[in-house]
């Protein structure tokens, strides 16, 4: 029974499973001039097969990008529209990190050569949502304003239907008003934001995620404003929030990306753990229980945005989606804050609430 809610996504004006599938996980190991790009443990019909239960289980938002396994990704989603009405999906793809043999990413040859790449992998006729992958386009910017007109002619061919680009993990849209390196990132930001003027933006966003004070403006409320939507990324924290305590700390191979992660050494890993700590005591320690708490969190917090969550097989997608479970009260929102970031107001707020109680 399918069980999932659906979404508008501002910006594309299309409704959207609120759980999309992130397919780079799909994509297998990988490296891109030297830097490695993957996930282990990843066969073509095992991740076919989960594309397939995710389809299955009500999700229609598919995001991947050329690079994710140098195309693997893309083909194993070619594969699935081969078997379902394109009208029915929202496919989104990305470019902007795959040179090949052309001096920059960004170059204009290059873009249309990886765009008609991506359709051809995919084995569709457009893109939903086309997003800018990295926001270095050169020195001087030399490659940004062609690639900006690039991007808006393959949107009036309709060869794409929205344009996206990524926004930066911790945001505020008041800090391009101070000094210091963050104020610095964001007028960046900013400034490329203005310049391109995207329909959809792409954010890291989960339990971890900082705080914002009640006179900032976080990229979801700046979102709205501008009335663009929102893909969240990273949601369960690349898989970190879903380890058991019990787990061992493994080593990755040369083509997957946590060999160069410093976030999965076993050091940082400890301390994730005594941080999460608290909240395993509290909501329980079951890997649908922490599921549960890790994405309802973000669904709730973000009643406009879609929530990518990433799987290598069938049995994954089913437990994420499986999961779900009831919704978060509000009190509980707030303890979930309180409990992982102890220092703020979310803390404050719940003591109160104990009190009173």
């Amino acid at each position: 029974m399918n069980t999932l809610t659906h979404r508008v996504l501002p910006g594309l004006h299309a409704t959207v499973s609120t759980i999309g599938a992130g397919c780079w996980t799909i994509g297998g190991p990988a490296t891109n001039c030297g830097v490695p790009i993957g996930w282990d443990d990843v066969t073509d019909d095992e991740a076919y097969r989960g594309l397939m239960r995710a389809c299955e289980l009500g999700i229609t938002l598919y995001d991947t990008a050329d690079v994710y396994g140098l195309g693997r990704s893309e083909r194993l989603i070619g594969r699935l529209l081969n078997h379902v009405r394109r009208d029915d999906v929202v496919v989104s793809s990305k470019v902007g990190y795959f040179t090949g043999t052309s001096r920059h990413a960004y170059e204009p040859h290059q873009v249309r050569h990886q765009l008609a790449t991506t359709l051809d992998n995919l084995n569709t006729d457009h893109l939903d949502i086309y997003i800018l992958h990295s926001t270095d386009f050169g020195a001087d910017d030399r490659y940004l304003d062609r690639t900006i007109e690039q991007l808006r002619e393959f949107r009036q061919q309709k060869m794409i239907r929205a344009i996206g680009m990524r926004a930066p993990h911790a945001f505020a849209e008041e800090w391009a008003a101070k000094s210091g390196g963050r104020a610095s990132d964001t007028r960046r930001w900013l400034h490329l934001f203005h310049r391109i003027r995207p329909d959809v933006v792409t954010v890291r966003y989960n339990l971890l995620s900082p705080l914002y004070s009640s006179d900032e403006t976080d990229i979801f409320s700046f979102a709205q404003r501008h009335h663009i939507g929102v893909l969240i990324k990273q949601a369960l924290g690349q898989g970190r929030l879903l380890r058991q305590r019990s787990t061992a700390y493994r080593t990755f191979s040369t083509g997957d990306h946590r060999t160069a992660d410093p976030s999965f050494l076993p050091t940082e890993l400890r301390r994730l753990d005594e941080r999460l700590a608290p909240l395993r005591d509290r909501f329980g320690t079951r890997l649908q229980d922490i599921v549960r708490i890790a994405l309802r969190y973000v669904i709730q917090h973000a009643p406009h945005a879609a929530v990518l969550v990433g799987f290598r097989n069938a049995e994954q997608i089913q437990t994420l989606v499986g999961s779900l479970g009831d919704p978060l009260t509000e009190d509980e929102m707030i303890e979930i804050r309180a409990l992982l970031h102890p220092n703020t107001s979310a803390a404050e707020r719940f003591d109160r609430a104990v009190h009173r109680g």
